[in-house]
Formats: structure tokens, C-alpha cells, sequence
């Protein structure tokens, strides 16, 4: 048997015209394959788009083909074949060139194309999101995979091609950002139903994979001593962090530290893009990592920042198990070290950050007296940590206890999370990946924007027919 697959297409210029798009043959009494196979699918589908792009692009540049001042018919200087990808496929379409009308009065351009002109890109805008939002989630070798297996996009996307193009949407949210920041573009209003309970905010670091740039200067180093090395950066540092509302809604953020003007900036356009009001107290949850100091210290906003339980936590649970090893152990003031060192925790816990350095101090302290032994240099390494690090976060120490018991976050552990889904999952865990500030900034700004469920496909600009002359004056030399 065999089935033919045809179809229709209607205009008011050529009328009725019909197309054969597929043809199909199957053995007859057998059931080997039954129904469409995927390939079968994607050709069909391919052939059904081509028709549609090529009488699309038929009819724009038959409009175009008339002077708008004089409605002179403008002569073709020459043909030629551009190749636009679509979700089904790359499509050639015909591209006439035209000669420039007699009646304008700017002849330093003698033609012009005008579907060249309509398309810069030579991409579907479903095309461009779907790349995006797959190689937000997926390596971009397997993204690219992934759509040639789903979509007949053999020809039509490349793993470098997707790259860029999650590059080129990641430059245009990055600089809708900054426009923002510098007051170009207006922040939503301030919802005063908003309210921000808490703000976790943590870092993540990427292997760093020098730019090309930097590859071409430390070979030029290698010829001419003279030269300097360009600094070497070991690692990429990636801030990332979430937002919690008071209704459970969550909302995350990220940048390298390396590729924006001023920290601080970006944490206050977050939250207004957040519609929080600019005197809303925010908490920040972090753990006291300096990465985030600064940006903390100069924001507009009166923001909080306290030291989170989990870090504190996994301090004292090292003492601890350092500590098991010596259970006759007696602290200066009698007590066994293990009460001694619950006790500090409990301190800890309830607010009371002095007294617990205290206590371990003076433990410390005299552990340093006993025997060189390495069961006790762990034991008093522990110890010097664990002070060093409450004494040094003592002014973001709070009463936990009080905030746990009316169930205001006390633990980064949202932090922590964000991270994960934002630079683990994708740049990191198992992928063995190496990373360049520009490629990691970037690519985070684009996997922020997905997961916030802000991607959205951009549309076709609106590309009316203007004069190069004068866009003001509807003369004759038109593009697209």
C-alpha cells in the first residue's frame, strides 16, 4: 500500500496551489512497521514548513517589491539563497536583491534585500528558546543531541551555534540588568504584599578555563620576556543565593563576582525586581564567607545579615567527636570537656556567643599544655576553629533558639540548595567542566532565568518598511 500526503495552500495572488509533501509505502499484509516511524515524522513535518516559509517569504518580498513614494516596481539586481532554521528544520528561501528607486534623493546605497533585512538572524525565535532553555539545564553537546534526536533540526543547530546563541540571550538579560541598575528601565512597583522573610546567599567555585585572549598573551610571554603573564585565574567564583516569601514562594539569583560593576547593586535589583518595598527589612542568611560581605555592607536596602545555624553546627559536632576520644578529660573549671563543650553549644544557641568563645578558649588553652600527641592536636585544632570562627562572626551571632521557635530561618540550608540548582547541577558534580568568567556569568544569568520561569521567547521585531534616507520620511529607499 501506499499513502501520498498532500495539502493545500491558499493565497489571494496564486489562488489554490497544491503540494505533495510525503509519500509513504508499506508491504501489504505485514505489520514489520506499523504507522509512521520518527524519521518518517520529521521529514513530513520538514516538507509541510518549507512550504509555509517559502510562500511566507514569497508574499513579503512581492510587497516589497514597489516603491512606497512612487509605487514604481524595483528591478532585481540579483538572487540569492538564505538558509533561516526553524524548529523543523533548515529552510532555503529566496532572497532577491533590488535596486534602489530613481526617486530618492540618497543614492549611496543602490540596493537592498529586503527578507535579509527582515530576518538579521536567520533564526526562529521557538528555535532560539528551545536551545536556550535545554542548554540551561544540559551540557551543550547533549542538548544538541537531544533536539536533533526529538526535532528534524539535523543541519539547522551545531554545539558551538548553541552556545552562542545561549550567550547572545544571556548578553541581553545581563545588560537588561545593568540598564536597570543604572536607572534606564524602571523596576516593577513595590508590592507592599511582598514580604522577603529571609535571604540566603552562599558562593560556589568552577574550574577556570583561561579565554583565548589570555591563551594568545602567555604565548607572547613565552617569546618576549618583557611581556607580562596575564593573571591566572584558578578559579570561578559564582555567588548565588534565594529569596523566600511569605506565601512559600521562592525566587533565586546568581552572577560571577568578576563580571559585575558592584555587588551591591545586584542584590538591590534583585529584590526590587522582586517588588519588595525599598524600607522592607530583609534578612540575609550566609556563612560567613567574605565574598558576600561587601555587597551586604553596600546596599541601599536596611538588611540583616546573621550566621547560619548549619555551619555552627558542623564546628561543634568535629569538637565533639574529637572529644569522645577523651571522656575522663576535665575542663579548668572541673566539668568533663564533652559537658564543657555541650555547654558552649547550648550558649551558642541561645544567643550568648561571648560566653561560649569563653569556655572554649580556656578548654583550648589548656589542652595546648598537654603532650604532643596527635589525638589532642585534633582536638585542639578543632577548638581554635570553632572559637576563631564564632569570635570572628560575633556580630551576626542571634538567639536561635527564639528565631526556631517562631519559625524564622535560622540554616543557609536555602543557600546551600540554590547553589546546587543553579551552578552544581548544570556547571558542575560529575561534569568534569572547565569555565571562563564570561561563559559562567552568562550561562547563569540564562539558568536563573529559567528556573525563575522568566525565559520567555522573544519575539520577531517589528521591522516595518523604513527609508535609509530619512526613517522619519516614507521615501522610496526601503528595507526591512
Amino acid at each position: 500500500m501506499r499513502m501520498v500526503i498532500e495539502a493545500r495552500l491558499e493565497d489571494n495572488t496564486r489562488g489554490s496551489v497544491p503540494i505533495r509533501l510525503a509519500e509513504f509505502e508499506r508491504a501489504d499484509g505485514e505489520l514489520k512497521q506499523l504507522g509512521l516511524s520518527l524519521a518518517e515524522g520529521k521529514n513530513l513535518v520538514h516538507e509541510a514548513q518549507r512550504a509555509l516559509v517559502n510562500a511566507q517569504a514569497h508574499g513579503f518580498v512581492s510587497a516589497s517589491k514597489h516603491c512606497l513614494h512612487c509605487g514604481a516596481a524595483l528591478s532585481i539586481k540579483a538572487k540569492h539563497t538564505i538558509r533561516y532554521r526553524t524548529v523543523f528544520g533548515k529552510v532555503a528561501i529566496d532572497s532577491p536583491q533590488l535596486r534602489v528607486c530613481k526617486c530618492s534623493r540618497d543614492m549611496s546605497r543602490k540596493s537592498f534585500t529586503p527578507l535579509a533585512a527582515a530576518l538579521p538572524g536567520r533564526l526562529s525565535p521557538e528555535l532560539e528558546y528551545l536551545q536556550v532553555k535545554w542548554a540551561a539545564h544540559l551540557p551543550y553537546a547533549v542538548a544538541t543531541a537531544l533536539l536533533k534526536e526529538t526535532l528534524p533540526v539535523d543541519q539547522a543547530i551545531s554545539i558551538s551555534g548553541l552556545r552562542n546563541c545561549v550567550w547572545a540571550v544571556g548578553q541581553e538579560l545581563d545588560r537588561a540588568t545593568e540598564s536597570a541598575i543604572r536607572g534606564e528601565r524602571a523596576y516593577p512597583p513595590a508590592n507592599s504584599k511582598v514580604k522577603i522573610i529571609a535571604l540566603a546567599v552562599d558562593s560556589a567555585w568552577l574550574r577556570h578555563r583561561p579565554s583565548q585572549q589570555e591563551q594568545d598573551e602567555a604565548k607572547l610571554a613565552q617569546y618576549f620576556p618583557s611581556k607580562k603573564l596575564p593573571p591566572t585565574g584558578r578559579h570561578v567564583n559564582i555567588i548565588a543565593g534565594r529569596a523566600v516569601g511569605d506565601d512559600g514562594s521562592c525566587k533565586v539569583y546568581g552572577y560571577v563576582n568578576r563580571e559585575v560593576t558592584s555587588a551591591a547593586t545586584r542584590l538591590d535589583h534583585f529584590l526590587s525586581e522582586q517588588g519588595a518595598a525599598p524600607d522592607q527589612k530583609i534578612t540575609i542568611v550566609s556563612d560567613g564567607a567574605g565574598e558576600f560581605e561587601k555587597a551586604v555592607d553596600g546596599s541601599q536596602r536596611p538588611l540583616t545579615r546573621i550566621l547560619d545555624w548549619f555551619h555552627i553546627a558542623m564546628k561543634f559536632r568535629a569538637i565533639e567527636q574529637s572529644a569522645q576520644k577523651f571522656p575522663d578529660l576535665a575542663a579548668p573549671n572541673g566539668r568533663s570537656v564533652q559537658d564543657e563543650i555541650a555547654s558552649a553549644k547550648w550558649l551558642t544557641w541561645h544567643g550568648k556567643g561571648a560566653e561560649a568563645v569563653e569556655r572554649l578558649k580556656s578548654v583550648h588553652d589548656m589542652i595546648s599544655l598537654a603532650p604532643e600527641d596527635a589525638a589532642y592536636r585534633a582536638l585542639w585544632w578543632n577548638l581554635r576553629g570553632t572559637y576563631w570562627y564564632l569570635e570572628s562572626n560575633a556580630q551576626y551571632l542571634v538567639n536561635y533558639g527564639w528565631r526556631y521557635r517562631r519559625g524564622m530561618p535560622i540554616s543557609s540550608s536555602i543557600a546551600e540548595s540554590a547553589v546546587n540548582e543553579v551552578v552544581s547541577l548544570r556547571c558542575a558534580k560529575k561534569r568534569q567542566m572547565r569555565w571562563t568568567n564570561k561563559g559562567a556569568h552568562l550561562l547563569v544569568q540564562v539558568r536563573v532565568a529559567v528556573l525563575n520561569g522568566e525565559l520567555k521567547m522573544r519575539n520577531m521585531p517589528d521591522r516595518r518598511r523604513t527609508c535609509t534616507e530619512n526613517k522619519n520620511d516614507d521615501h522610496c529607499q526601503c528595507v526591512a
